[in-house]
């Protein structure tokens, strides 16, 4: 099979053409004998001439067209406010190996363009312009066909600026390149329904939150323990009043640590919702980490709901099924699917709401395996990869949040 060329390659070719043509020019202009005329060099001349002049301009503008940087595209659930009660954005950074770039899939509550620099080896900042606050919430989630663990390093505002870094790495915790989904969120009496908190040391037995980074839209207290080495419960005051939803939960550090949820449920006597946590390093030992656990219900809207879905895969080795029950969420009202192509694989399908790109959170439920999406999604299709520690793929349980 011919390989396809690529805009270097036509560059090349007009080149070594621009190159031939002016070689051939500077021979009949060039001082002392010349060749004599001759019906083929005069007809290549001619035709050389004739390319330059027609043909030419047309490759340098198809070349030109090909290598032009993508348009940033606003998603839909991109609405602009200056309403300080919700501040939100996210990236889609596909382009792991650019110094700096516009993600071309984006979103700023205020209107902003998001732009991404690549620091070193897996390391990545994103900056939301204008979303600048103290505290919020952030979240990533790996985006790539490889084997890869993604981590926020911290996120904390520069001037109006809101900055995120992430780091990313292979199972063995080498830093490595990697394409990502990421989201900042900050609420202060927002109308929907979420919660969040971000914990500081996580060595401590009773964890004392900044409030800063600790949100609960119904006004109950938020707080969070350590069981055990890599155990903790997050505890959201009043959220237990509440069916369903969706969880993501986030590690916050330098190293390749993975954290994911257990379960969650109403404590019984209690007036809150427990949220056990889990932290592993990238061979699944547990590992003392910070983190950052959002849940949110319908993705945390008010009245005007917001185009998306979200979904419990609660069962890892049915072929098919549909997503039912309180944990399954599309905006449109159709049912959402899932579909295990092989151990580990499996394809999501979310009917009316997933395109190619927006923000997608995946969390991994009462499993030591991580998971990542696949950045070459199909239309209202999600495709996930599920690897256990050994970096084999492995049938697990999921959540998946998607925001358009």
């Amino acid at each position: 099979m011919t390989r396809a060329r690529t805009a270097a390659d036509w560059r090349r070719r007009a080149d070594r053409l621009g190159s031939r043509a002016m070689t051939l020019v500077g021979d009949w202009l060039a001082p002392g004998p010349r060749p004599g005329s001759s019906e083929p060099r005069i007809s290549a001349l001619v035709a050389l001439v004739a390319l330059a002049g027609g043909v030419l301009p047309i490759v340098i503008m198809v070349v030109t067209w090909a290598v032009r940087p993508k348009p940033v595209q606003r998603e839909r659930s991109c609405p602009v406010s200056t309403a300080e009660r919700e501040r939100a954005g996210f990236v889609f950074a596909d382009r792991p190996h650019d110094a700096r770039y516009k993600p071309a899939a984006q979103c700023s509550s205020v209107g902003a363009e998001n732009t991404l620099e690549r620091l070193g080896t897996g390391r990545y900042r994103v900056t939301f312009h204008g979303l600048g606050r103290d505290g919020g919430v952030a979240e990533v989630t790996p985006v790539t066909p490889e084997d890869r663990i993604c981590t926020l390093v911290d996120w904390r505002p520069d001037g109006d600026d809101e900055r995120v870094e992430v780091d990313c790495f292979d199972r063995s915790g080498v830093p490595a390149d990697s394409g990502f989904s990421a989201r900042y969120w900050h609420l202060r009496d927002a109308e929907g329904t979420a919660a969040y908190l971000r914990i500081g040391d996580p060595g401590r037995t009773g964890q004392t939150l900044e409030d800063a980074y600790s949100y609960n839209s119904l006004h109950g207290t938020n707080s969070a323990d350590r069981e055990d080495v890599g155990s903790y419960v997050v505890r959201f005051g009043l959220q237990d009043r509440v069916s369903g939803g969706a969880v993501k939960v986030t590690a916050i550090g330098d190293t390749a640590t993975v954290c994911g949820v257990q379960r969650w449920s109403g404590e019984t006597g209690e007036s809150r919702l427990a949220v056990p946590v889990r932290c592993r390093d990238g061979a699944g030992q547990p590992v003392d980490s910070r983190f950052a656990v959002t849940f949110s219900v319908a993705l945390g809207a008010g009245p005007s709901p917001l185009p998306g879905a979200h979904l419990l895969a609660d069962r890892p080795a049915e072929p098919e099924y549909t997503a039912a029950g309180v944990f399954q969420f599309n905006s449109t009202g159709n049912a959402d699917t899932v579909t295990r192509s092989a151990a580990g694989e499996y394809r999501v399908a979310l009917p009316g709401v997933a395109g190619p790109v927006g923000d997608l959170q995946i969390t991994g439920y009462d499993t030591a395996a991580t998971c990542v999406a696949d950045p070459e999604h199909q239309a209202f299709e999600v495709r996930i990869t599920c690897r256990a520690p050994s970096g084999e793929p492995a049938d697990a349980q999921f959540v998946l949040i998607l925001r358009q």
